[in-house]
């Protein structure tokens, strides 16, 4: 049915066309052109529908599907390249190229906050400072969003120059607003760590564990080094009472984690702290307590120089050590300074002999000079002082 109606519709435009309708006569100078109407309409519609193809065809052209999104495209592509050139030049350590190629892409950077950041970097590395800090002002005005990173590459670049109270005053804000970003974390505690400000450093490490902004090892070297600085910087309040001072100790030692209680080096800055503040028969205790945990030379040598009430019970607790230690030359030398404080001139002579033959040295001699003095052997004693002093020329013995 569809193809008889096309069938006798175009039947009837044929015959239409060719029944006499008229013409259309156009003249420019010299030249004429003479056409039927439906020729003429044929013609208006022809050339009408390719106008419109062609505006269509422009518009396309110069719309986002054409000429101007390639154009985009390229120009992006090329500052993409310079941004990608930058950072390889920044990974290579080409501070000056790398600061100006990436600031040379920034304005068209699909990432203009990346090249900002690291052309500043770059800057701060080639001891540009101001530029450096010119550049993250940049970052940040025109990229509020980007306000912490700026803030937070300024003062790394404050702590490299060791600007620390600088470094400080910017990131103490930080901390307060955002307590949770490692990276502020990890920066206060470099500074602090710096500075030597072991209290306020100690005051960080609960964050800096609970947030997890330093790996598990790096955390627990870092405890140690600030609770063995605290105990190491320990100075008792001359206007305290000795109890008093006795307790500032004690409260220094209750701030350590009790799993790092047997740290051999926290112990040996306990054992300094009270014998600041005269607490040598506390100290025993715990050192006896650790050493009869785990071996410690250093602190069986804190041992042995200890001044108690009781050196009896020194003598005792360190003489049970030598079944298991018979040829621990720091042993011996504790035990014979021990009994040197009983007056036991004869046992002290004995211990000094035996750790001299395994482990010569210029205090063992001095010391065994000092036993046979208070023996009155003094032929002996000077004997021994000259080996000492030999030993400590480097002059071998003869």
């Amino acid at each position: 049915m569809t193809l008889v109606m096309a069938l006798l519709l175009g039947a009837a435009s044929i015959w239409v066309m060719q029944s006499d309708s008229g013409y259309i006569l156009l003249s420019f100078n010299n030249t004429t052109v003479e056409m039927t109407v439906w020729v003429g309409i044929l013609l208006y519609l022809t050339v009408t529908v390719l106008g419109a193809w062609l505006l269509l065809l422009l518009k396309w052209l110069g719309d986002v599907g054409g000429l101007r999104r390639w154009w985009t495209l390229r120009r992006s592509k090329q500052h993409g390249s310079k941004t990608a050139q930058g950072l390889i030049l920044f990974a290579d350590h080409d501070w000056k190229q790398a600061s100006t190629m990436l600031l040379s892409g920034a304005d068209r950077s699909s990432m203009p906050d990346v090249n900002l950041l690291f052309a500043a970097r770059a800057a701060a590395e080639n001891n540009q400072i101001n530029q450096a800090r010119m550049l993250l002002e940049q970052l940040k005005v025109s990229h509020p969003k980007a306000k912490l990173l700026a803030d937070k590459a300024l003062a790394e670049m404050l702590i490299l120059e060791e600007q620390l109270d600088e470094a400080i005053q910017l990131l103490q804000p930080i901390a307060a607003s955002k307590p949770g970003d490692r990276g502020v974390l990890r920066l206060l505690s470099d500074t602090y760590y710096l500075m030597g400000d072991w209290s306020s450093l100690q005051k960080l490490l609960h964050d800096l564990n609970y947030y997890k902004a330093i790996n598990p090892s790096d955390m627990k070297a870092l405890e140690q080094d600030v609770y063995a600085n605290l105990l190491s910087d320990f100075i008792p309040n001359p206007e305290f009472t000795l109890q008093e001072q006795k307790d500032q100790a004690d409260d220094l030692w209750e701030l350590i984690p009790r799993r790092l209680r047997n740290d051999a080096e926290l112990i040996c800055g306990y054992f300094d702290a009270l014998q600041q503040v005269n607490d040598t028969d506390r100290v025993q205790l715990l050192l006896v307590k650790t050493i009869n945990k785990r071996w410690h030379p250093e602190l069986v040598e804190r041992f042995g120089q200890l001044e108690t009430s009781a050196p009896e019970k020194q003598l005792l607790a360190a003489e049970k050590w030598l079944s298991d230690h018979p040829e621990d030359a720091v042993l011996l030398v504790a035990l014979g300074r021990i009994c040197c404080q009983l007056r036991f001139w004869g046992k002290a002579r004995d211990y000094f002999s035996v750790a001299l033959r395994l482990q010569p040295s210029a205090d063992i001699y001095l010391r065994l000079a000092d036993v046979h003095a208070a023996m009155g052997d003094q032929i002996e004693s000077h004997h021994m002082y000259k080996q000492g002093l030999r030993v400590s020329l480097g002059v071998e013995n003869k």
